[in-house]
């Protein structure tokens, strides 16, 4: 991740506006809190970073270490310091932090003052004087125009701190989320001050210890490309999904001779792009026919348009052969068979015809939902099954989709590899039900002059 994408744009804003501003980072131990700001402090030289004795370990040392002026920007809160709180609203907030900090020096210079956390700063003042020092600090924050940023330990809704969040400008709320039995981190923006917000949550990762999120908008996916060379099958065993992020995840790609399921969240265009696009533009590279059994109400045409981007539309009329309940009479379109079993035939009868004519195996791609839609679940059980069964005599390569919002379910379909696509908070992204992986966000990338997309972990 760059720079630029390691912070949301509007709290980056609400950093680099002239005026005084108060944020508070709240959210349980272990949610990113603490790699949000050393984020902020990284990116920002003009700011000062003051750690608690919790938060003051030798890793931080060894990360900052090398950072500009480091032991100018870096002060620890000793939790026994003779602490001055008299009269601190008369203060400008550099003289209130050297009379909280045990009358340490803090330079005037600073823009940008963390406080990590303020939970454990707050700790030796009296109860009594707690709330006076805390708004003391946010007037005079306000008045010089500087940046404060207070990190708080719990959730923000519990009731902890309510005259702070009250008090502060932007509240961001950072959560640990467990979905699928899968964990995932989302920072949610619950409260901006004089800032419009296009985008409240956001995923986030952890990668290498930096805090990143993942820089989309709600229901703007990224365009999915593929690159200029094909990728060729990493072992006799298995084939390329055409994206060498997922086959390093799959360990070399989809198993021959297999069904593999990738279950959508629904059948919308970015959720069957992200898979079918690279898969099957990969392999009519390499020179394979396929069999394609299209997704109920899509025309042969609109999968022909996007894989036209990308192959010859010659090549496409010629390498694959069409399935659906509505055609346009194509050459290259078959119309399936009120008989579930007449309609397998057929499909076999394809995969063999297109061996024989380019001396390889067929690739075959089968979206569920037309076949219940047209047979019933039990009938598309059958058929499943059969497919199955036969596989292993062949080395064909066969791609089920099943959308989670039919009656069909994974369970009833035997398959060697099992993938979800979905969206989290506003990313499109994948997870390995088999193999398991954790979740995985769609990031576009840019290689060789052309756009592929990489597959960011979200841990």
């Amino acid at each position: 991740m760059s720079a630029e994408g390691a912070i949301p744009p509007r709290i980056r804003d609400a950093l680099d506006t002239a005026d005084g501003y108060v944020l508070v980072v709240a959210g349980r131990p272990g949610t990113g809190k603490t790699l949000f700001v050393h984020e902020v402090f990284r990116q920002y030289e003009n700011s000062l970073l003051i750690l608690s004795n919790a938060e003051a370990t030798s890793a931080s040392e060894e990360k900052f270490s090398s950072l500009p002026e480091w032991k100018d920007r870096h002060v620890i809160a000793q939790y026994w310091r003779a602490i001055d709180a008299a009269s601190l609203h008369e203060s400008s907030l550099s003289d209130q932090m050297s009379s909280l900090l045990g009358k340490v020096s803090v330079k005037d210079s600073h823009k940008i003052v963390i406080i990590d956390s303020w939970t454990d700063f707050l700790m030796p003042i009296q109860p009594e004087d707690r709330y006076s020092v805390q708004q003391a600090l946010i007037y005079a924050a306000r008045k010089e125009g500087k940046k404060l940023i207070l990190v708080t330990e719990g959730e923000w809704e519990d009731g902890s701190g309510p005259h702070l969040h009250h008090s502060a400008d932007a509240i961001l709320q950072l959560r640990k989320l467990r979905k699928d039995q899968r964990l995932y981190r989302q920072m949610t923006i619950d409260k901006m001050r004089n800032m419009s917000i296009e985008q409240d949550s956001f995923l986030f990762t952890l990668n290498d210890g930096r805090f990143s999120y993942i820089p989309w908008y709600v229901h703007q996916f990224p365009p999915i490309m593929v690159g200029r060379d094909s990728i060729p099958d990493p072992t006799e065993f298995r084939v390329s999904t055409g994206n060498r992020s997922l086959d390093s995840i799959l360990n070399g790609g989809f198993e021959k001779s297999t069904l593999s399921l990738i279950e959508v969240e629904n059948l919308a265009a970015p959720y069957l792009e992200t898979i079918y696009i690279p898969f099957l533009s990969n392999q009519l590279q390499l020179g394979r026919p396929a069999v394609v059994l299209l997704p109920e109400g899509w025309p042969p045409d609109r999968f022909m348009q996007g894989l036209s981007h990308f192959i010859d539309p010659n090549i496409i009329m010629k390498q694959v052969v069409f399935f659906g309940r509505h055609t346009l009479g194509q050459k290259n379109v078959r119309v399936i068979d009120d008989d579930p079993w007449k309609t397998l035939q057929e499909i076999r009868y394809e995969s063999t015809q297109l061996e024989r004519e380019f001396y390889t195996q067929t690739t075959e791609l089968f979206a569920l939902d037309t076949l219940e839609n047209k047979y019933g679940v039990t009938n598309v059980k059958g058929m499943m099954a059969e497919i199955t069964a036969s596989l292993p005599e062949t080395e064909r390569t066969v791609v089920t989709i099943l959308s989670q919002e039919q009656a069909l379910k994974s369970s009833s379909i035997a398959h060697s590899v099992h993938l979800r696509v979905q969206e989290l908070s506003g990313v499109l992204s994948v997870c390995g039900v088999n193999p398991k992986t954790n979740y995985l966000a769609v990031r576009p990338l840019l290689s060789k002059g052309f756009l592929d997309y990489d597959l960011v972990p979200i841990v």
